[in-house]
Protein backbone atom coordinates (compact mmCIF):
# COMPACT_ATOMS: atom_id res chain seq x y z
CA UNK A 1 0.00 0.00 0.00
CA UNK A 2 2.40 2.07 0.80
CA UNK A 3 4.43 1.69 -2.69
CA UNK A 4 1.32 2.24 -4.50
CA UNK A 5 0.82 5.98 -2.71
CA UNK A 6 4.37 6.62 -3.30
CA UNK A 7 3.88 5.83 -7.35
CA UNK A 8 0.28 8.05 -6.97
CA UNK A 9 2.06 10.87 -6.06
CA UNK A 10 5.12 10.62 -8.26
CA UNK A 11 2.67 10.43 -11.02
CA UNK A 12 0.79 13.44 -9.90
CA UNK A 13 4.23 15.02 -9.52
CA UNK A 14 4.18 13.63 -13.49
CA UNK A 15 1.35 15.57 -14.90
CA UNK A 16 2.03 19.20 -12.90
CA UNK A 17 5.10 18.74 -14.37
CA UNK A 18 4.67 17.76 -18.21
CA UNK A 19 1.06 19.37 -18.27
CA UNK A 20 1.37 22.62 -16.20
CA UNK A 21 -2.02 23.85 -17.70
CA UNK A 22 -4.36 21.18 -17.16
CA UNK A 23 -7.77 22.06 -15.87
CA UNK A 24 -8.56 22.63 -11.91
CA UNK A 25 -11.12 21.75 -9.99
CA UNK A 26 -13.05 24.38 -8.05
CA UNK A 27 -10.93 26.53 -6.63
CA UNK A 28 -9.48 27.25 -3.35
CA UNK A 29 -11.36 30.15 -1.39
CA UNK A 30 -8.26 32.34 0.11
CA UNK A 31 -10.45 34.68 1.54
CA UNK A 32 -14.23 35.48 0.96
CA UNK A 33 -16.40 37.69 3.42
CA UNK A 34 -19.12 35.65 5.22
CA UNK A 35 -22.79 34.98 3.76
CA UNK A 36 -25.06 36.38 3.58
CA UNK A 37 -22.99 38.73 1.19
CA UNK A 38 -23.26 40.09 -2.37
CA UNK A 39 -20.86 37.85 -3.95
CA UNK A 40 -23.06 35.00 -3.22
CA UNK A 41 -25.30 36.69 -5.50
CA UNK A 42 -23.13 38.01 -7.94
CA UNK A 43 -21.73 34.28 -8.45
CA UNK A 44 -25.53 33.24 -9.25
CA UNK A 45 -24.88 36.08 -11.55
CA UNK A 46 -22.21 34.76 -13.10
CA UNK A 47 -23.36 30.83 -13.23
CA UNK A 48 -25.97 31.60 -15.50
CA UNK A 49 -24.41 33.55 -17.89
CA UNK A 50 -21.81 32.50 -20.24
CA UNK A 51 -19.02 34.05 -17.40
CA UNK A 52 -19.48 30.61 -15.35
CA UNK A 53 -18.84 31.00 -11.62
CA UNK A 54 -15.13 31.67 -10.81
CA UNK A 55 -14.95 29.78 -7.83
CA UNK A 56 -15.94 26.95 -9.99
CA UNK A 57 -14.42 27.36 -13.08
CA UNK A 58 -11.73 24.54 -14.59
CA UNK A 59 -9.05 26.29 -14.89
CA UNK A 60 -5.19 25.87 -15.91
CA UNK A 61 -2.27 26.34 -13.46
CA UNK A 62 -1.71 29.95 -15.38
CA UNK A 63 -5.26 31.09 -15.13
CA UNK A 64 -5.45 34.82 -14.36
CA UNK A 65 -9.02 36.66 -13.43
CA UNK A 66 -10.26 39.75 -12.34
CA UNK A 67 -13.97 40.51 -12.02
CA UNK A 68 -14.67 44.06 -10.68
CA UNK A 69 -18.42 44.99 -9.71
CA UNK A 70 -19.70 47.98 -8.96
CA UNK A 71 -22.88 49.22 -8.47
CA UNK A 72 -25.92 47.19 -6.52
CA UNK A 73 -27.38 50.49 -5.10
CA UNK A 74 -31.03 51.26 -5.41
CA UNK A 75 -30.51 53.98 -7.92
CA UNK A 76 -27.69 53.09 -10.10
CA UNK A 77 -26.68 50.20 -12.24
CA UNK A 78 -24.12 47.21 -11.54
CA UNK A 79 -21.92 45.99 -13.81
CA UNK A 80 -18.77 44.05 -14.34
CA UNK A 81 -14.98 45.11 -15.87
CA UNK A 82 -13.65 41.21 -16.74
CA UNK A 83 -9.81 40.84 -17.19
CA UNK A 84 -8.82 37.28 -18.38
CA UNK A 85 -5.68 35.32 -19.53
CA UNK A 86 -6.07 31.80 -20.37
CA UNK A 87 -3.42 30.18 -22.88
CA UNK A 88 -1.14 32.47 -22.63
CA UNK A 89 -3.87 35.43 -23.87
CA UNK A 90 -5.76 38.16 -22.55
CA UNK A 91 -9.68 38.97 -23.36
CA UNK A 92 -12.11 41.63 -21.61
CA UNK A 93 -15.53 41.91 -20.86
CA UNK A 94 -18.33 43.91 -19.75
CA UNK A 95 -21.03 41.87 -17.74
CA UNK A 96 -24.39 43.96 -17.37
CA UNK A 97 -26.93 43.20 -14.78
CA UNK A 98 -30.39 43.64 -16.63
CA UNK A 99 -33.39 43.29 -14.41
CA UNK A 100 -35.97 41.48 -16.60
CA UNK A 101 -40.17 41.29 -15.85
CA UNK A 102 -43.29 39.32 -16.39
CA UNK A 103 -46.51 39.94 -14.92
CA UNK A 104 -48.73 36.92 -13.98
CA UNK A 105 -52.61 36.51 -12.80
CA UNK A 106 -52.66 36.53 -8.79
CA UNK A 107 -54.34 33.42 -8.75
CA UNK A 108 -51.64 31.30 -10.64
CA UNK A 109 -49.33 33.21 -8.32
CA UNK A 110 -51.16 32.09 -5.26
CA UNK A 111 -51.06 28.44 -6.40
CA UNK A 112 -48.00 28.41 -8.35
CA UNK A 113 -45.31 25.21 -7.20
CA UNK A 114 -41.57 26.03 -7.39
CA UNK A 115 -41.24 24.46 -10.96
CA UNK A 116 -44.22 26.77 -12.39
CA UNK A 117 -42.09 29.76 -10.98
CA UNK A 118 -38.78 28.61 -12.42
CA UNK A 119 -40.33 28.58 -15.57
CA UNK A 120 -41.84 32.01 -15.18
CA UNK A 121 -38.29 33.35 -13.86
CA UNK A 122 -37.09 31.65 -16.92
CA UNK A 123 -39.60 33.14 -19.30
CA UNK A 124 -39.05 36.71 -17.58
CA UNK A 125 -35.31 36.81 -18.42
CA UNK A 126 -36.24 35.03 -22.28
CA UNK A 127 -38.40 38.38 -22.40
CA UNK A 128 -35.72 40.36 -20.97
CA UNK A 129 -35.87 43.90 -22.38
CA UNK A 130 -39.53 44.11 -22.99
CA UNK A 131 -41.36 46.79 -20.84
CA UNK A 132 -44.64 45.82 -18.83
CA UNK A 133 -47.74 47.43 -19.97
CA UNK A 134 -51.29 47.84 -18.58
CA UNK A 135 -50.23 45.61 -15.46
CA UNK A 136 -53.75 44.53 -14.52
CA UNK A 137 -55.07 44.95 -11.18
CA UNK A 138 -53.88 42.23 -8.73
CA UNK A 139 -51.27 40.93 -11.13
CA UNK A 140 -48.27 39.64 -9.61
CA UNK A 141 -45.21 40.89 -11.28
CA UNK A 142 -41.81 38.52 -11.11
CA UNK A 143 -38.77 39.85 -11.56
CA UNK A 144 -35.48 37.91 -12.81
CA UNK A 145 -31.76 39.63 -12.61
CA UNK A 146 -30.15 38.33 -15.95
CA UNK A 147 -26.55 39.44 -17.32
CA UNK A 148 -25.24 40.77 -20.22
CA UNK A 149 -21.87 39.61 -21.43
CA UNK A 150 -20.03 41.27 -24.09
CA UNK A 151 -16.65 40.87 -24.86
CA UNK A 152 -14.64 44.19 -26.00
CA UNK A 153 -12.09 44.70 -28.87
CA UNK A 154 -9.02 45.57 -27.20
CA UNK A 155 -5.05 44.91 -27.66
CA UNK A 156 -3.60 42.77 -25.42
CA UNK A 157 -1.37 45.13 -24.33
CA UNK A 158 -4.13 47.40 -22.77
CA UNK A 159 -5.69 44.40 -21.20
CA UNK A 160 -2.49 43.57 -19.86
CA UNK A 161 -1.78 47.33 -18.56
CA UNK A 162 -5.19 47.21 -16.81
CA UNK A 163 -4.30 44.30 -15.13
CA UNK A 164 -0.72 45.30 -14.05
CA UNK A 165 -2.61 48.53 -12.72
CA UNK A 166 -5.05 47.25 -10.31
CA UNK A 167 -2.56 44.62 -9.04
CA UNK A 168 0.08 47.47 -8.39
CA UNK A 169 -2.76 49.23 -6.00
CA UNK A 170 -3.61 46.42 -4.25
CA UNK A 171 -5.73 44.23 -5.47
CA UNK A 172 -4.13 40.98 -4.32
CA UNK A 173 -4.24 42.84 -0.73
CA UNK A 174 -8.19 44.14 -0.59
CA UNK A 175 -9.75 42.34 2.89
CA UNK A 176 -12.89 40.14 2.54
CA UNK A 177 -14.76 43.00 3.87
CA UNK A 178 -14.68 46.56 5.77
CA UNK A 179 -16.53 47.35 8.90
CA UNK A 180 -17.73 51.18 8.57
CA UNK A 181 -19.44 53.22 11.39
CA UNK A 182 -21.13 54.98 8.76
CA UNK A 183 -22.19 53.84 4.79
CA UNK A 184 -24.38 55.81 1.91
CA UNK A 185 -27.96 55.49 2.15
CA UNK A 186 -27.91 54.06 -2.11
CA UNK A 187 -25.98 50.87 -1.01
CA UNK A 188 -23.43 51.23 -3.65
CA UNK A 189 -20.59 48.35 -3.11
CA UNK A 190 -17.38 47.27 -4.82
CA UNK A 191 -17.50 43.52 -5.34
CA UNK A 192 -14.38 41.88 -6.95
CA UNK A 193 -13.11 38.82 -7.54
CA UNK A 194 -9.63 37.37 -8.02
CA UNK A 195 -8.36 33.81 -9.51
CA UNK A 196 -4.99 32.61 -10.06
CA UNK A 197 -4.84 29.66 -10.96
CA UNK A 198 -6.45 27.41 -8.30
CA UNK A 199 -6.86 30.15 -5.84
CA UNK A 200 -9.66 32.44 -5.29
CA UNK A 201 -10.23 35.65 -3.56
CA UNK A 202 -13.59 37.78 -3.20
CA UNK A 203 -14.00 40.58 -1.40
CA UNK A 204 -16.97 43.21 -1.14
CA UNK A 205 -16.65 46.58 0.44
CA UNK A 206 -18.96 49.28 0.50
CA UNK A 207 -18.59 53.01 -1.37
CA UNK A 208 -17.78 55.70 1.86
CA UNK A 209 -17.08 59.30 0.93
CA UNK A 210 -14.09 59.15 3.47
CA UNK A 211 -12.03 56.12 3.75
CA UNK A 212 -11.72 54.42 7.33
CA UNK A 213 -9.22 52.34 5.64
CA UNK A 214 -6.69 51.51 3.48
CA UNK A 215 -8.93 48.97 1.33
CA UNK A 216 -11.52 51.92 0.81
CA UNK A 217 -9.48 53.65 -1.20
CA UNK A 218 -7.62 50.21 -3.08
CA UNK A 219 -10.74 49.22 -3.99
CA UNK A 220 -11.54 52.12 -5.83
CA UNK A 221 -8.28 52.46 -7.54
CA UNK A 222 -8.70 48.86 -8.78
CA UNK A 223 -11.84 50.14 -9.90
CA UNK A 224 -10.47 53.15 -11.93
CA UNK A 225 -7.98 50.91 -13.12
CA UNK A 226 -9.61 48.13 -14.91
CA UNK A 227 -11.59 51.17 -15.99
CA UNK A 228 -9.57 51.96 -18.46
CA UNK A 229 -10.47 49.55 -21.10
CA UNK A 230 -14.27 51.32 -21.05
CA UNK A 231 -15.24 54.20 -22.87
CA UNK A 232 -15.99 57.21 -20.20
CA UNK A 233 -19.64 57.11 -20.55
CA UNK A 234 -19.90 53.56 -19.58
CA UNK A 235 -17.66 53.73 -15.42
CA UNK A 236 -20.46 53.66 -13.06
CA UNK A 237 -20.12 55.67 -10.39
CA UNK A 238 -21.59 56.27 -6.93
Amino acid sequence: MAVLATWFRFAVAMVVLFFPHVALAQARVLSAPPEPSLVNITRGWSRASTLGDLRELKTGSDHLELRVWAGYGLTTTTHAVVLRRTGGQWSAFLARVIRCEIQIAKSVFDTASRATMHYYIAEARRQCGASLKDVGAGARIITADSLLVERLSLPDSMIEHAWTAAVRVGAFQLPARVEHTSVRDDGFTYVVELRRGGDYRASAIEHVERAEAAADQQIKDVYVAVSRVLPPELVVKP
